[in-house]
């Protein structure tokens, strides 16, 4: 395959950091980078519309760096969460729309929604009791089998998301801890030409059930259906679940923004050559990239980098869930008691515009990701414009500068511990004395 990519920027995050009065949401009309989200008539083929979207995206990443001209290795490692994300995503929004158009009446599809949640092997157990037209059994088997080899790992669409997940656990005397979970112990090399193939089968499987084409889909049959395998060549695999720089939550937020980035670079580039289809429909994958990376960055700094107790930290992570404005008020106190400047303390006010901004717009994480609401109520019931480099630029300014704020506060803790080690270190000298 002919690599695209060549020139693509070696470095694909810049230094950009929040501007006073910026508004994510203006834009210039004249603009070739103009994207217009058409407001929502057909959930079923909004639905449509947005596996298509996800899926594009998981398919421009995957091949950006499958076919680098040299293959970056921490790239394949870290891409690997967001590209799992996007691909699992594309295959739940083509389940649901093919059970949205099964089913018309309103209150049916809230009941829908809400029994099956995110589960691929529930929504795909309800369509076989809910659809007339089916898949071939041999299809239908394939997918079942994976489907359910998916479910044990990622049921609930967040093992991909965020580096664990936060448990309760309770203890003989009725009270309990929280603990964590993380989706890899162990250092696993993943065949990431295999994870991708199996999901691009999938969704043609459930693109030709939807659109009831009558094609038979064959990539499926070369295909193991199981979720994850190891192996595969050296420059193809994702290595996965050992430490990082940065812990936990490193090569998260970083293959998030990076993602999220190229996205906005290759939509730049294909604009500027005069091909205005992609903006479109990498528009809202890209924001949810940016969104997500915002929550892991405020997450990482309240997690990694406060001294707080474990237990506290877990229930307020667990409270604020995807809100923007809670995680950010519980980090800025923080980042106010590191501030050196009157200046500095100053452009938390500028962060504080930005989080909000944001928040008012996405509260739950749902609105860059699902056309609807959980009482199925379209997000956008007018035609809305955005300017897509103006937006991707506005998110990335945030992710530097909470990325900034978390690199202070690593290094004014570090200072702490280095200055109460030598300090040990002098009391058990004179105590030896």
């Amino acid at each position: 395959m002919r690599n695209e990519y060549t020139d693509a920027p070696i470095s694909l995050t810049s230094i950009r950091h929040p501007k006073k009065d910026k508004k994510l949401t203006e834009f210039d009309k004249h603009s070739k980078y103009l994207i217009k989200i058409v407001a929502t008539t057909s959930l079923e083929s909004k639905l449509d519309e947005y596996a298509k979207s996800f899926y594009e995206a998981a398919h421009r990443i995957t091949e950006f760096i499958l076919y680098e001209e040299h293959p970056d290795t921490g790239k394949l490692d870290t891409f690997f969460f967001p590209i799992a994300f996007l691909y699992r995503h594309c295959i739940e929004l083509g389940l649901k729309a093919i059970a949205f158009r099964c089913l018309d009446n309103k209150s049916d599809r809230i009941r829908f929604i809400r029994d099956t949640r995110h589960d691929l092997f529930e929504l795909l157990r309800r369509l076989e009791l809910l659809c007339d037209h089916l898949p071939q059994e041999g299809e239908l088997e394939w997918l079942r089998k994976l489907f359910t080899d998916i479910s044990i790992v990622d049921k609930e669409s967040d093992s991909f998301r965020y580096p664990f997940h936060i448990n309760w656990e309770k203890d003989i005397f009725g009270s309990g801890r929280f603990t964590i979970k993380r989706v890899f112990d162990e250092q696993t090399p993943i065949d990431l030409v295999k994870f991708a193939n199996k999901f691009e089968a999938a969704y043609e499987i459930i693109r030709n059930w939807y659109h009831d084409s009558g094609e038979k889909s064959v990539e499926w049959k070369e295909l193991n259906p199981v979720f994850i395998e190891i192996g595969g060549y050296y420059y193809a695999q994702s290595v996965v679940g050992y430490r990082y720089r940065r812990n936990d939550f490193y090569p998260y937020t970083r293959s998030y923004l990076e993602c999220a980035n190229f996205l906005k670079w290759f939509c730049k580039k294909q604009a500027d050559e005069g091909i205005s289809l992609y903006c479109n429909r990498l528009f809202l994958p890209m924001c949810y990239l940016y969104r997500n990376c915002v929550e892991l960055n405020l997450k990482a700094i309240w997690f990694e980098e406060i001294t707080e107790d474990f237990q506290v930290k877990c229930k307020i992570m667990l409270d604020h869930k995807h809100s923007i404005h809670g995680l950010w008020e519980k980090v800025r106190p923080y980042a106010l008691e590191a501030s050196i400047s009157d200046e500095d303390r100053e452009y938390l006010n500028v962060i504080d515009d930005y989080c909000n901004q944001i928040h008012s717009i996405d509260s739950d994480a749902n609105k860059f990701r699902y056309p609807m609401a959980n009482n199925v109520q379209p997000y956008f019931s007018n035609n809305k414009h955005f300017d897509f480099i103006h937006v991707g630029d506005f998110f990335e300014e945030l992710n530097n500068i909470l990325d900034g704020i978390d690199c202070q506060l690593n290094t004014i803790n570090e200072y702490k511990a280095d200055m109460e080690g030598k300090h040990s270190n002098m009391s058990t000298e004179c105590m030896c004395e």
